[in-house]
């Protein structure tokens, strides 16, 4: 059944019960009785069909039908009119609650529907990677090989070259996709995030220097040592950098600032490029998702997937001049 009809099937029920209740005797009690109870029906398809939205929108609409017939047949609030008004109360009372309960039961079902998706994903990626991680591995080393045994000035020598970069970038897609499918085994030790923010911006300031870009940090009050997988969120911090170092303009700055907040460290990776439209930040997470004309684009999505791994998370926030900041947030243990 598509929403018109649901719609449709609404509305009469509304309006059929509404002209029922209107044009009978307001002598025959039982009826209105009965009336009342069957505005219950259309609150409850709109709440099972539509969610909140629907459920609540049936509920305030039979609340303003009802209202004339309460104020015309008003007994100075006896039973009866109080009656009344507990029934407007449960209509939106009913409307809500189950609205509320189908969006929570869509929202499950789509997470359900994700990781499984996810899960059958991520078992033909490790498959795929396996089988090519071998005879990419031969063909650098044959490459190198070859490229070692030929003359500096021989023709071969550039395109050899070629090979022997694709062949890299290839392996490093291949490193992504394993990375993704594999459960995450995280080694936790009490570590220092000011430590692992210098050292990542170690790695990635080689890729700054390339682009005209500088990398600055800032590093505001005591930062306590907390229980992480070092490796990891030193994976996590260079493809940030990486990544806001690509989206900056030449001789612009991307900004690192760390610090603890209550029992949760902050790290903030500031850039000044164009930003990310508001319709494609929950994608940018997405595996396989990317603007760039290289890559995998599971970078952002292994990086999620390991804070969540710390029981982290992280966020999108826009600067107030140009650009975005992804906020990296690690809470501490819970004791």
């Amino acid at each position: 059944m598509n929403t018109k009809s649901r719609v449709l099937i609404i509305v009469f029920l509304v309006v059929s019960i509404s002209v029922l209740h209107y044009y009978t005797e307001i002598s025959r009690h039982k009826y209105h009785v009965l009336y009342q109870g069957l505005f219950f029906l259309p609150v409850m398809l709109a709440a099972f069909w539509f969610g909140l939205r629907g459920g609540f929108s049936t509920s305030v609409a039979i609340s303003v039908i009802l209202t004339p017939f309460t104020v015309i047949h008003w007994q100075a609030f006896s039973s009866s009119d109080f009656n009344e008004i507990m029934e407007i109360v449960l209509y939106n009372a009913v409307g809500g609650i189950l609205g509320i309960l189908r969006d929570r039961e869509q929202v499950h079902q789509q997470r359900l529907r994700e990781a499984e998706s996810l899960a059958a994903m991520g078992r033909a990626l490790s498959s795929l990677a396996h089988d090519l991680k071998t005879p990419l591995i031969a063909i650098g080393g044959f490459t190198l090989w070859v490229k070692r045994r030929i003359e500096p000035n021989n023709p071969c020598h550039e395109k050899l070259d070629i090979v022997v970069k694709e062949t890299t970038r290839l392996e490093s897609m291949v490193k992504d996709m394993l990375d993704f499918a594999r459960p995450l085994e995280l080694r936790l030790a009490d570590e220092r995030i000011d430590r692992l923010v210098q050292e990542s911006l170690a790695v990635a300031e080689t890729v700054a220097k390339g682009r005209q870009v500088r990398i600055e940090s800032q590093f505001l009050g005591e930062i306590t040592p907390v229980p992480l997988d070092g490796m990891r969120i030193k994976q996590v911090l260079i493809n940030l950098v990486v990544n806001a170092v690509h989206a900056s303009p030449e001789a612009e700055m991307v900004m690192v600032v760390c610090h603890q907040e209550q029992r949760r460290i902050i790290v903030d990776v500031r850039d000044l490029g164009d930003g990310i439209p508001k319709d494609q930040r929950d994608l940018v997470f997405a595996p396989f998702f990317t603007t760039k004309k290289e890559g995998t684009g599971l970078g952002l999505a292994i990086v999620k997937k390991i804070a969540e791994a710390h029981d982290g998370s992280l966020d999108i926030l826009d600067n107030p001049d140009r650009g975005v900041t992804f906020r990296l947030i690690l809470p501490f243990p819970q004791k």
